[in-house]
């Protein structure tokens, strides 16, 4: 038997084609409603001058009461490359209570090798649940959103001190934004969302309606549509996230109307 040259031997496995990875979101959730379109980066002329190096794929699966939200990233390639693309990235962002999504989700990281040096050390310390994998040089995680669920309530005192950013009138976008961030992780009740609610009826916050869509509190998307149909033109980047948002809220709102 001969043997293989050394640079064969020591190369790296090859990443999932991106045509790969979509098939395998098709098998591991066949037969799942979608609970809004798919955003898919490259087919959408509004976001070509959003720049960087990556394109995107958001889906959004729903069931009983909760959320799969997956993405896939691979890099940028010239129109009709696809086919050949590598995908670098497949995530899959568990949010609400769905047993059977879970169970659909775990699918994808069923053959790879456990990899959780890959986990970004920013978020090793957010206290959400990871399954991480390669799959050749292609990263595939699960993201247990529930997982980071604060289950206490602050006393009246300390809730009162972290809420006050959000309700003064002279706040900065910065302090506002930090003052989501440390609510919205020591507190999930509905005074909180009241708080971030009357928030962004007020002001825009792409932080509270993040948090806001993560719970599934759709009344935010009003405010959200607000601010889409005011963004200034060519600021690709905040109508993707926020468009992104936007597809979030309507599939938590498909929920609630069963087909």
């Amino acid at each position: 038997m001969e043997e293989p040259d050394g640079a064969s031997y020591n190369a790296r496995p090859p990443a999932m084609r991106l045509q790969e990875a979509q098939k395998l979101l098709d098998r591991c959730f066949t037969g799942t409603r979608e609970g809004a379109s798919r955003l898919h980066e490259p087919s959408d002329p509004r976001f070509s001058g959003r720049g960087g190096a990556v394109w995107l794929e958001y889906r959004w699966y729903v069931r009983e009461r909760g959320m799969a939200e997956v993405f896939l990233k691979w890099d940028r390639v010239p129109s009709g490359a696809e086919k050949t693309a590598e995908a670098t990235v497949l995530r899959t962002h568990l949010m609400g209570q769905s047993p059977m999504l879970s169970q659909r989700a775990l699918r994808t990281v069923e053959g790879g090798t456990p990899a959780p040096e890959r986990i970004l050390d920013v978020l090793r310390g957010d206290g959400i649940r990871r399954e991480c994998v390669a799959k050749g040089r292609t990263t595939v995680t699960v993201e247990h959103w529930e997982s980071m669920r604060p289950t206490a309530l602050l006393d009246v005192a300390k809730f009162e001190e972290l809420a006050a950013p959000l309700e003064a009138e002279d706040s900065t976008p910065e302090s506002r934004h930090e003052a989501v961030q440390r609510l919205s992780a020591a507190e999930r009740s509905p005074r909180v969302v009241d708080v971030l609610l009357r928030m962004v009826a007020r002001k825009p916050s792409l932080m509270a309606l993040r948090i806001l869509s993560e719970w599934g509190e759709v009344q935010a998307r009003q405010y959200l549509q607000r601010d889409l149909a005011a963004l200034t033109p060519g600021n690709a980047a905040d109508l993707w996230a926020l468009t992104a948002l936007d597809r979030r809220f309507e599939a938590w709102e498909a929920l609630a109307h069963p087909v």
